[in-house]
């Protein structure tokens, strides 16, 4: 009804304009007068119309896109599919840490490796994620720390110890890359482990030597594997280097003799003030050699209290402290936290009070010139000494140690001492004949 009187006073107050001008222009005041009177009643008309059909309705809001809704709706469970926007400006980041320091979380995961790295511009990279029983608690230290994405996933090698709680952290927080060394395993870790990622669509990038984290101001690049062939999964370890100014921290992963022989045999600069010590303190790693050119002031080994392995081995502990390195141990510190502000390290826990071991006295006695008798006593023959630090030569795949020219050692030559050699159960080779 309303809208019939709107259009019924329109059309009279056109008519009543139209005769108005007309009359005008006769001059006719009478008609005039009454089309006047003409356009006011239209106009109320139009004016009844108007009050009785309402307001006009309003269109719909526009529904919102679905991305928006999910970003701004809280989750119910991990995201899965989608990888998270590093590029935009609105991407949530890891707050800064205070001072612009990096800071560096060995968290104590027992007889395992998980490491969280954040950086000075607030991003975070988790190497490693402990065992299968370890996922949930990685999870609620990463949350503690601030952290709600993580830049980078490190995944070192596919042993349980380091993967086995990677695929909760991998579904409970947006991943924009994981790294891994082209390795595989059969085990139903491996298999879960790439299922989250592969359901997280986070890129997937392969980590070796001179691969780089494109993480802001710090310097990461992977110096291990070299290779691509090992009868061990320790050695596609991923080894990565941290530089953040003056101060660098090389993390070993499981490395062992082999891989960082061939460090070594690169020519990589290892040279670092913190070592996390491979494979867990065992007598397999951290050769002489491999520590001198790292010749680092701090260790960390990452271990768990009365293990049935025997790590660390007191060989590993000898090196180190022989070396004069401080070292840290997670069985009797827990996570330790190492902050370098770009010139200085400090770490939050006391080094463990590890004294080298002092190799046995010789205690040959020396006879004296005559026996209480009076008869003259031969001189005693000198007794030989073993040298334990002698060189010898290990293969990348073999069990035996040779002397330097050996035919075996034709495709591979990994120089490693007597004493490490025999510790990690090489045997003498048969033709060459090196000593025992």
């Amino acid at each position: 009804m309303g809208d019939f009187l709107i259009f019924i006073g329109f059309i009279g107050f056109l008519a009543s304009v139209v005769m108005c001008g007309i009359n005008l222009f006769k001059k006719n005041k009478v008609h005039l007068k009454q089309w006047g009177l003409g356009i006011a009643a239209a106009f109320i008309v139009m004016m009844a119309g108007g009050a009785l059909a309402g307001p006009a309705p309003q269109a719909p809001p526009k529904a919102r896109p679905a991305e928006n809704t999910a970003a701004t709706q809280p989750a119910a469970e991990p995201v899965k599919a989608t990888a998270p926007d590093t590029s935009s400006n609105a991407s949530v980041t890891s707050p800064a840490t205070p001072g612009g320091v990096l800071k560096i979380h060995f968290i104590d995961v027992g007889q395992a490796d998980s490491i969280l790295i954040q950086t000075p511009c607030g991003k975070a990279v988790l190497v490693d994620g402990g065992n299968n029983d370890d996922g949930s608690r990685v999870v609620d230290y990463i949350k503690a720390q601030g952290v709600k994405e993580l830049a980078a996933v490190v995944a070192t090698h596919p042993h349980e110890d380091h993967i086995g709680g990677l695929d909760i952290v991998v579904r409970s927080f947006p991943v924009a890359a994981v790294y891994m060394p082209n390795a595989a395993s059969t085990t139903r870790t491996f298999e879960d482990f790439i299922n989250a990622v592969k359901a997280s669509g986070a890129k997937r990038v392969q980590a070796k030597a001179g691969v780089k984290l494109d993480i802001p101001d710090i310097a990461a690049e992977f110096l291990a594997p070299n290779g691509s062939s090992y009868e061990d999964l320790n050695n596609y370890s991923a080894v990565l280097k941290l530089t953040f100014g003056n101060t660098s921290f090389l993390l070993a992963g499981d490395a062992e003799a082999a891989s960082e022989a061939e460090m070594l045999n690169a020519g990589y600069n290892l040279k670092a003030d913190l070592l996390k010590v491979g494979h867990h303190g065992s007598e397999s790693s951290t050769t002489s050699a491999f520590l001198k050119a790292v010749s680092p002031k701090y260790s960390v080994i990452s271990v768990g209290k009365g293990n049935s392995y025997g790590h660390p081995a007191q060989q590993t502990l000898d090196r180190l402290a022989s070396a004069g390195v401080q070292i840290y141990r997670t069985d009797e510190a827990g996570t330790i936290i190492a902050t370098s502000d770009g010139n200085t390290i400090k770490i939050d826990k006391q080094a463990s009070p590890v004294k080298p071991h002092a190799p046995p006295a010789s205690t040959v006695e020396k006879p004296s010139a005559s026996s209480d008798s009076g008869a003259a006593v031969a001189p005693a023959a000198p007794v030989p000494v073993k040298s334990s630090d002698i060189t010898v030569y290990i293969t990348r795949t073999g069990k035996k140690y040779h002397l330097d020219g050996c035919r075996y050692l034709a495709k591979s030559k990994i120089p490693i001492s007597l004493s490490e050699a025999k510790a990690m159960g090489y045997t003498p080779c048969s033709v060459c004949g090196p000593p025992r």
